[in-house]
């Protein structure tokens, strides 16, 4: 049984765009199918997605996943996302890591799947398609 995703509020092309990353990151979290590179660029996509609409007042449609992390960090605790700061900033960083090796070496490096996995977990838990992750889970533990 597939768990049901929560319902944004977008144009048709991007809530299916959005729907079939979603699908894309919870076959590779339960099975391991995908290509890893894919996956993380997918990662990112459904957590600007995901912010840029949860927090429309907050983001804008254009804001990547480090102006996003910036927004958060410079509104502190008065920010509606605050809660989110620590996990967004470490996929960030997790995936900005990879992103910017394919990019500036030409050659893709190897992607360690089990901390990828963890990663998509945590990016799932985030959108609330995967509903009862522990703490411990979360932080890869």
């Amino acid at each position: 049984m597939k768990p049901q995703v929560e319902r944004f509020e977008l144009n048709d092309a991007c809530d299916k765009r959005l729907a079939l990353q979603i699908d894309d990151l919870l076959a590779f979290y339960q099975t391991g199918i995908g290509e890893p590179s894919e996956i993380v660029t997918e990662m990112r996509s459904v957590i600007e997605t995901y912010c840029t609409v949860t927090y429309a007042d907050f983001f804008d449609s254009k804001d990547t996943l480090r102006s996003i992390v910036e927004k958060i960090r410079n509104g502190g605790d008065q920010h509606p996302a605050c809660a989110l700061l620590d996990e967004l900033d470490q996929i960030h960083e997790y995936s900005q890591d990879h992103l910017d090796r394919d990019d500036l070496e030409g050659v893709s490096h190897p992607i360690d799947t089990a901390e990828l996995t963890r990663f998509v977990s945590r990016t799932l838990k985030i959108v609330r398609t995967i509903p009862n992750l522990t703490s411990t889970s979360l932080n890869g533990n």
